[in-house]
């Protein structure tokens, strides 16, 4: 539950008058020797007021994991019992001691915090720049990414009082120096789709066009995908957008009709957070999205959350911002796949609790009901995008794929045999420690391993990415051309479909949705996936890792069978209701909540992150990397 000191707090943050003498004595939080590789400082005048971030900590994130794994293990009693929204925030609000301490130090220096988040474990406070680099006994300067020119206002050492710094987390931006996310679709011109015809569900008579070029009709074919419309009402599937990508109804109305004749009224819903805008000709990684979930999942509710450019969150570009808003949501979509992402080795170098907290709102998502995807990345080992900077040095995992509570999808190629595409991301974390429903999975790969890539990754790290599908050479159409388009971020909109159209079954049923996947997957689900034993994802000067039998680290557990995953899950999903009446009930306004709301464990990762300093090495995570 939300302290009641909390829900007195103004909505509006307010800074007045330079600060009072801090309560106690101050305490390091943060410092950087030098400004890291990849930036450098700009003489320039500051911004006359900043925004920052406040996190407290939470009260019981054990127990938020815990209560996440018992209602997405199938072995548990307690099986798709969802968490109602109340129920998480009480598990993740702060304790009122750190609500009275936090607030009491912010009014006492003229400050009145805003609650950013639904549990009330993250504040959010504007104040002028010179009243912050007192508070905080910094100096924010101005620095530039060189790789992306992105400027950013941060400081190489921030403080707080010792009373105080017991109950934060970390405050941000300070001295976190995190590369903004950049995209570089691979896209080619196409003249026409591959073939539309819906093929037997054999996966020995798949169009032989389709090794060419995807279609919803090859995926349908592929994966054993059915073209029977979704029927229930409360079924719901969010895609993300981040940084002005837009989805074009026209050009979803006409890829529809080249690809998918048979929908005859395909559609979206939109979704504002940061002043995000759905208005102008369509963008790529938009258009991608949208087509291959609306026109995949058929007939599902889709929702594009579209994040703008008036962030919160200083360089996270609304990871914060998007993840907070549906916490806050009565009803969020059952699923949302986001196919953006950053390389993990700044957050595990500088700032690992920011991680963490951002994974703990996965979990939260999670807990609810919601299965959260996203693409592993584009670099292979060397990260979200193809680098050589790593050339000699240690692998460079992506985040949030390496998160324990999300579900990473990986790429794969061709159709007989389908092997790994060589720019599929997987790896190890350096922050997370590996889950216990992935031991024996990884153990087994690591094992096939031997001394192939040794000391160049963390091998006591979560284990990514855990499914993969088709990821090159999707059709889409944007502005009126068609493009063919290569990367994870056609994989996750895919496997999200698959489970959007479970989910559909599962409800017409009288049972529950699937939310967080990972149990269900490694355990059960293995048995309906299609093994990728060819392939391997090159990066750092490397031939990375080798697809293997079982598990690998390039397309996971394999590739999903539609018909396989339906059978597994109608005979393992909870049927029960949720605590609060969640299952079908809380289902039946999903759409409307997720369309109209924006319109209107750390307990691990301590291990993971010291394990990883070794495979670490020297800093070569700090260039910025793209679209996952």
């Amino acid at each position: 539950m939300v302290a009641a000191g909390l829900l007195l707090l103004s909505l509006l943050p307010l800074a007045l008058g330079r600060p009072s003498t801090q309560s106690s004595s101050l305490v390091v939080r943060g410092q950087q020797k030098a400004v890291p590789d990849g930036f450098h400082g700009l003489s320039t005048t500051q911004p006359a007021i900043m925004h920052f971030v406040l996190a407290l900590k939470p009260s019981n994130t054990t127990g938020l994991i815990k209560s996440l794994l018992d209602v997405s293990d199938p072995a548990s009693s307690k099986y798709g019992q969802h968490l109602s929204k109340a129920e998480v925030d009480q598990l993740v609000a702060p304790q009122p001691e750190s609500v009275q301490t936090v607030t009491n130090w912010l009014k006492n220096n003229g400050i009145t915090p805003e609650v950013y988040s639904s549990a009330g474990d993250m504040l959010r406070i504007q104040l002028p720049t010179e009243q912050a680099n007192t508070l905080f006994n910094a100096n924010f300067s101005t620095y530039v990414h060189e790789k992306t020119n992105t400027t950013m206002v941060r400081t190489l050492s921030y403080s707080l009082p010792a009373d105080v710094s017991e109950h934060v987390s970390f405050v941000y931006p300070t001295t976190q120096f995190i590369p903004p996310p950049a995209r570089k679709a691979e896209v080619r011109i196409v003249d026409r789709f591959p073939a539309k015809k819906r093929s037997a569900s054999k996966r020995a008579d798949i169009p032989a066009q389709c090794a060419q070029a995807i279609s919803p009709a090859c995926l349908q074919a592929i994966y054993n995908i059915p073209a029977t419309p979704a029927t229930n009402p409360g079924n719901s599937l969010g895609v993300s957008g981040f940084d002005n990508e837009v989805a074009n109804p026209d050009d979803l109305k006409d890829f529809l009709s080249q690809a998918r004749p048979d929908i005859k009224n395909g559609t979206f819903a939109v979704q504002s957070i940061d002043g995000g805008s759905d208005n102008g000709e369509g963008t790529t990684e938009a258009s991608l999205d949208i087509q291959y979930t609306v026109g995949v999942a058929t007939n599902v509710p889709v929702t594009f959350i579209s994040v703008g450019q008036q962030n919160q969150d200083g360089a996270l570009e609304g990871f914060l911002d998007i993840i907070n808003t549906l916490i806050k949501q009565d009803n969020p979509p059952l699923v949302l796949t986001t196919s953006f992402g950053f390389d993990e080795t700044p957050f595990a170098e500088q700032a690992p609790e920011l991680a963490e907290t951002l994974c703990n709102a996965y979990a939260q998502l999670g807990a609810r009901g919601t299965s959260v995807l996203f693409a592993s990345g584009d670099g292979g080992v060397s990260g979200s995008q193809a680098d050589d900077s790593c050339d000699g040095g240690p692998f460079l995992p992506t985040f949030p794929a390496t998160c324990p509570y999300i579900t990473a999808v990986g790429s794969t190629q061709g159709i007989n045999p389908e092997t790994a595409a060589s720019f599929s991301a997987g790896g190890f974390s350096n922050i997370f420690a590996r889950p216990d429903y992935q031991s024996d999975a990884v153990d087994s790969y690591l094992k096939t391993l031997g001394n192939t890539n040794a000391g160049l990754f963390n091998t006591t790290g979560r284990g990514y990415p855990d499914v993969a599908t088709q990821g090159v050479q999707f059709v889409i159409e944007v502005d009126g051309q068609l493009q063919a388009v290569d990367g994870t971020s056609a994989s996750s909109p895919t496997f999200a479909s698959i489970v959007a159209l479970l989910n559909d079954q599962l409800l017409n049923a009288g049972k529950s949705q699937l939310g967080f996947l990972n149990p269900l997957l490694y355990s059960k689900g293995v048995a309906a996936l299609n093994d990728i034993t060819s392939g391997s994802n090159p990066g750092c000067g490397t031939q990375g890792f080798p697809a293997a039998a079982g598990w690998d680290a390039v397309t996971g557990l394999g590739t999903p069978d539609f018909q396989k995953l339906l059978a597994v899950v109608s005979g393992g999903a909870g049927g029960n209701q949720t605590s609060a009446g969640q299952g079908q009930a809380q289902a039946g306004q999903n759409a409307t909540d997720t369309a109209g709301a924006g319109q209107a464990a750390a307990g691990q990762s301590g291990a993971a992150s010291k394990a990883g300093q070794a495979a670490r090495g020297k800093k070569t995570g700090t260039k910025g990397k793209g679209r996952a």
